[in-house]
């Protein structure tokens, strides 16, 4: 009967309850909204960031991060691709050797410094998302005719390269142009190698697409002598809550310390997270909950406003109503609770109209995703590339949390107002003289 009741006083005055349902509704399906967008955000950029050549788990020689010397390498790169690959829970792996450089082509005058990658073309294609940005030509394909056996030595000898889109222009390049590229060698001297463009990529980052080249692994190897040596390896995991139990699994294939320290006398092999790697990104991302806690505390101040102004002009209009009750022997606490009541079936139907239009908000969020490229194009972050279409989350607790935000809120802020009734005295509540 109290649920009855308090259903039926909700609507006596209905304009009031409309407005009231439909602010809170409206608050709950922008904090859903908005919740979506930022998990959605930081899932992105998550994945992004290990697609973009971090991946999941990386290893260097101990010293290499640090110091970035070409030097420090890591031997028996074939063999360590072969171990790490047969590890339960790796999806893929990409070797590669990096280096600092500078290219150049005989139609510009620009010299520009860019950072080398030489990678496996097949295992880069599957791992990073970077060849899905090429534009023109292929993923650190061959020069035409250079897999061909009947060609000329001096053809089947070129070697592609894959420029950024503003790299090209500034060197007024295109497909099929030649390049120089100067980089260090492991021998001590600067080696030049010619190379020949067979793609160019568009990421929407200006710094990426202009001092970012990829080259192929092997090519580089001979080319700087460095044989069997690799500078990274990034390891892709299956499923990335297991990246913790694949790290260690690597460290035991490669017979490293379980703590991830390098042992005297042992392979000088650091296996490390990507968090690890790259602590910024990780302190970066873990602003996510910082970012909702924020979102909630505001639809809080929402709540309130509307909650509080509602549930006291209730008790204003009706408190000569709460008197007679008192009165006639009506007990505080029933007035308490009815009023109470009388919160909670606004937040419940203030939740399902907010549920359900944020529900629609967050399909097309998902589905379409946001393109922010007409206020920022893409980024890179520590030679990570992130682009700027982001697309919202449909996570469990993008709708749990700003719904038990509007219920909880609303009887919360509602505990006021039913206990100013609880308190009235009956008489000066009927002549309207006393304070509810």
């Amino acid at each position: 009967m109290w649920w009855t009741m308090s259903w039926r006083n909700l609507w006596r005055n209905r304009r009031r309850t409309l407005l009231t349902i439909a602010a809170i509704s409206l608050g709950q399906l922008v904090l859903i909204t908005m919740v979506s967008f930022m998990s959605g955000m930081f899932e992105l950029m998550l994945e992004q960031v290990a697609k973009s050549g971090m991946g999941h788990v990386q290893l260097h020689h101990p010293e290499y991060l640090e110091k970035k010397t070409a030097g420090l390498s890591m031997p028996g790169g074939a063999a360590m691709i072969d171990a790490v690959e047969r590890v339960d829970g790796v999806d893929g792996v990409s070797p590669r050797l990096l280096f600092s450089g500078a290219i150049r082509s005989s139609t510009s005058s620009t010299v520009q410094v860019v950072k080398v990658m030489a990678v496996d073309p097949e295992r880069e294609g599957r791992f990073s998302a970077l060849s899905d940005k090429v534009i023109e030509g292929g993923f650190v394909t061959p020069p035409e005719g250079a897999g061909d056996p009947d060609a000329p030595v001096r053809v089947r000898n070129r070697k592609g390269i894959l420029i950024g889109a503003k790299l090209a222009q500034h060197l007024k390049v295109e497909l099929g142009s030649k390049v120089r590229l100067d980089t260090a060698g492991f021998q001590g001297a600067t080696v030049a190698t010619a190379f020949y463009v067979t793609g160019i990529l568009k990421t929407g980052s200006d710094s990426f697409d202009k001092n970012m080249v990829l080259v192929p692994l092997v090519a580089m190897q001979e080319a700087t002598g460095a044989g069997d040596v690799l500078h990274e390896l990034s390891v892709m995991v299956s499923d990335s809550t297991r990246i913790e139990e694949v790290t260690a699994s690597i460290r035991g294939v490669l017979d490293l310390p379980a703590d991830g320290t390098v042992a005297e006398g042992g392979p000088p092999v650091s296996v490390q997270p990507w968090w690890e790697v790259s602590p910024d990104i990780k302190q970066m991302l873990d602003l996510s909950g910082t970012y909702n806690g924020f979102l909630y505390m505001l639809m809080m101040v929402i709540l309130s406003a509307g909650i509080l102004t509602t549930m006291f002009m209730v008790v204003y209009e009706r408190r000569r109503e709460f008197g007679v009750q008192l009165a006639l022997g009506t007990s505080r606490g029933r007035l308490f609770w009815g009023v109470m009541l009388e919160a909670l079936w606004i937040a419940l139907v203030a939740a399902a109209v907010g549920l359900v239009l944020g529900a629609i908000a967050v399909y097309f969020l998902k589905e379409y995703g946001l393109d922010l490229s007409f206020i920022v194009g893409g980024f890179d972050f520590q030679g990570m590339f992130i682009e700027n279409v982001y697309r919202g989350s449909a996570a469990p607790e993008v709708f749990v949390g700003p719904t038990m935000v509007v219920i909880i809120g609303t009887v919360v802020f509602a505990l006021w107002p039913a206990l100013k009734v609880a308190r009235m005295k009956a008489l000066d509540a009927i002549h309207q003289g006393g304070q509810a």
